[in-house]
């Protein structure tokens, strides 16, 4: 099977307490395989890597952001949801705020079904959680960016966190 290729945009949203905005999300094909990930998706044709990014954070967390910090990872992957394989590039913007409240009235269709729990994560409760992260590397990238700030150029993070 050949796999479709896809462009994504998401957002290390860290909070006045480095606290992380994680997303649990479910594969409809693997209901019993949750995944915690940075809000975020698809770049639809013809839109920037940053639009795409505010567009997510406003569809999925009900925040808009003007604009958003750097380029801190990038990531490939080749993964399948719901039995569609992609191969995905993605970039990872940061963005610092005071605090949010997750309002996820703007969620569209396919995110109703898709995600299923959001959740403000410390450092150390992020590096205690059991299910599935994405990246498999996010608590150390994370404290980096906490403990040192973002980096000069987007640093590669890890791939797949499935089979």
């Amino acid at each position: 099977m050949t796999a479709v290729p896809r462009s994504s945009a998401r957002v290390v949203l860290i909070d006045a307490s480095d606290r992380v905005l994680l997303l649990k999300g479910v594969d409809p094909a693997r209901p019993d395989t949750p995944i915690w990930h940075a809000p975020g998706g698809g770049i639809d044709p013809g839109e920037l890597p940053e639009a795409a990014a505010r567009r997510e954070l406003a569809e999925e967390v009900g925040l808009t952001a003007d604009e958003l910090g750097p380029i801190v990872w990038t990531r490939h992957v080749q993964f399948s949801f719901d039995g569609t394989e992609y191969d995905q590039d993605e970039v990872y913007f940061v963005l610092r705020v005071d605090s949010h409240r997750v309002d996820n009235s703007g969620h569209t269709e396919l995110e109703r079904r898709y995600l299923t729990d959001h959740r403000w994560f410390s450092l150390d409760e992020l590096r205690a959680v059991t299910e599935l992260v994405a990246p498999p590397d996010f608590s150390e990238r994370l404290a980096e960016l906490i403990a040192v700030g973002p980096p000069v150029s987007p640093v590669e993070v890890a791939g797949a966190v499935l089979p």
